[in-house]
């Protein structure tokens, strides 16, 4: 009974330990986006809830590296790849501004992989992100069985605590 005491009396002390060996608190939360309506979601909430904490908030893109699977044998121009990275720069600007009529520390990254499920995990460790926020699409049954899940993955492998939003 008094280990059970102590303990209630050293709550304060404990919540001050650390997380995985560093200070828990949110001071950085990343959230990715694909422009999807799930992952529009997942920026406004994390616009609230970094708001609400006073953390910094970084709205993350990663453009996809076409693969030697996903382009006919005469390859991708450069010029076409450019021209994604560019419009995806203008709606995640676009996605900032919008976040910043709401909350000022809002900060944003762009880059290209060949597996975002992958840059996402090493993006987050080396901010380092104190909280991630990813969207799903809700794949159920087949689709979901044969595709899987980003977030899924993503949740397996990242190095803070992670949310996902529907």
């Amino acid at each position: 009974m008094s280990e059970a005491i102590n303990t209630l009396q050293r709550l304060p002390e404990l919540a001050d330990q650390c997380y995985n060996e560093k200070k828990f608190g949110f001071d950085r939360i990343l959230v990715a986006t694909d422009f999807s309506p799930n992952s529009l979601r997942a920026v406004k909430y994390s616009v609230q809830l970094a708001k609400r904490l006073g953390a910094r908030l970084t709205i993350l893109h990663i453009v996809p590296e076409p693969s030697a699977l996903s382009y006919p044998m005469e390859g991708i121009p450069p010029e076409e790849v450019a021209g994604w990275q560019r419009e995806a720069a203008k709606r995640l600007d676009q996605q900032v501004a919008e976040a910043k009529r709401e909350y000022a520390k809002v900060d944003c990254l762009q880059r290209m992989a060949f597996s975002p499920r992958d840059e996402i995990v090493k993006i987050a460790a080396e901010l380092p992100a104190d909280f991630l926020v990813l969207s799903t699409h809700g794949l159920t049954g087949w689709k979901h069985f044969l595709l899987g899940s980003y977030a899924e993955k993503i949740l397996e492998h990242a190095p803070c605590p992670t949310a996902i939003v529907k």
